[in-house]
Formats: C-alpha cells, sequence, structure tokens
C-alpha cells in the first residue's frame, strides 16, 4: 500500500492482512499506524498527489524492519473487554481514563522508535538490513 501498488481497499482485504494472525504487532501495526495513513471514503492508491510524505515512509519502513526482526512486540494492547471498560471509563470520566492509559503507555517505551520498544533494539535492527544483506 505504501508504495501504491495496491488500494486501500485491496489492503483491507484479507489477502493482505491477516484478520486473525497470532502476531501482536501485525494488529498493532495495523490498527495504530498503517490506519491512519489513508482516508476510508476513496478507493485510492497512495500515489502522485495522495503519496506518503517522507515522514509516513520512513514509519512504514520502520514497521517493516520490526516485522522482519525476531523481537517480540512488547507495547502494552488491550483485549477487548478491558477496551471496552475503559471506553465505559472515558466516558465517565469525561476522557481522563483515557488521557492516564495513553501517558501510562507512552511511558512503558521509546513511541519515537515505535513499533520497537526501545532505540538500542531499533539501532540493532538498522546494523542488520535484512532486504540488504547478500546471500
Amino acid at each position: 500500500m505504501a508504495a501504491g501498488l495496491v488500494t486501500n481497499d485491496e489492503f483491507e482485504d484479507t489477502r493482505y492482512y491477516p484478520l486473525k494472525s497470532a502476531d501482536r504487532a501485525i494488529s498493532a501495526i495495523y490498527q495504530d499506524g498503517a490506519c491512519g495513513l489513508y482516508a476510508d471514503e476513496d478507493d485510492v492508491r497512495l500515489i502522485g498527489a495522495r503519496a506518503l510524505s517522507r515522514e509516513d515512509k520512513t514509519q512504514v519502513a520502520r514497521w517493516v524492519l520490526f516485522l522482519k526482526t525476531d523481537l517480540p512486540y512488547e507495547w502494552p494492547m488491550l483485549s477487548f473487554p478491558r477496551m471496552f471498560a475503559l471506553s465505559l471509563a472515558n466516558l465517565v470520566t469525561l476522557g481522563l481514563a483515557g488521557r492516564l492509559y495513553s501517558n501510562w503507555c507512552i511511558r512503558q517505551g521509546e513511541p519515537e522508535v515505535w513499533p520497537f520498544i526501545r532505540d538500542s533494539d531499533y539501532t540493532a535492527a538498522l546494523e542488520r538490513p535484512v532486504y540488504l544483506k547478500s546471500n
């Protein structure tokens, strides 16, 4: 999708996104990352005027790099029952519960290198580029 080879609708098709993946990182990257790269109202490719910015392409490259490592996804993730409970608490507290949870999540790692949790893991992965190795 980031390269403009598939449309956003094709990306959301189960051929490209394994809905029942056991890999927590795939769900997190889809929900917390990829969905923010495009709007749902049109079936489009991210090319031309809709192409990703350099910053967005850098983020996507970091996601791919993470997925090519053997590192576990360590950021907190809510199960559906806990997400539902947080949503209710968020309503009752006028958004305070959600802000507190979000602030707690951010303190669990280094958000600027997400989905890596530590800059040292990101740096180590950069030193071993999986697509540039010679066989």
